[in-house]
């Protein structure tokens, strides 16, 4: 699943955060489920640095859900580690693109996931995306559209 790199692009998308005490399991580190949610938050985060926001995506009428998730966990994660992610753009087709995140805390990748979103419509289908949204997309150099 990590040998998709050659599709993705070389700029990234970084946004920061740190591990709070209820992110915790019995262990002491970050329960594997809030990865998932660290990574929701990066793509948020980059879609509304572009100007990709609710109110835009209403008036397309479409908007992201997830379709797939893949992660590898590296190392652990603890209360207050400052973490940096990483998202990078991969491949899309007419109704999806996939990101491709790396977290990281200080030097070490902690975490590498993959995530397929699919635009849907109200009906809850897949739908094409729209132009500004390919021409974003574009703009983050290998990614490719047919």
């Amino acid at each position: 699943m990590w040998q998709a790199a050659r599709h993705m692009s070389e700029r990234f998308h970084e946004c920061a955060l740190e591990v709070r005490g209820h992110e915790l399991d019995g262990y002491g580190h970050v329960n594997h489920a809030i990865y998932v949610s660290y990574l929701e938050h990066a793509r948020w985060k980059m879609l509304d640095e572009a100007g990709i926001d609710d109110a835009k995506m209403k008036d397309w009428g479409s908007w992201p859900v997830i379709a797939e998730v893949q992660l590898r966990y590296l190392k652990p994660c603890f209360r207050g580690d400052a973490l940096r992610i990483e998202t990078r753009l991969g491949e899309t087709s007419r109704t999806s693109f996939w990101a491709e995140h790396a977290v990281y805390r200080g030097p070490d990748r902690v975490l590498e996931g993959k995530v397929r979103i699919v635009w849907v419509n109200s009906e809850g289908r897949a739908a094409s995306m729209h132009d500004e949204l390919k021409d974003w997309l574009s703009g983050w150099g290998k990614v490719r559209h047919p």
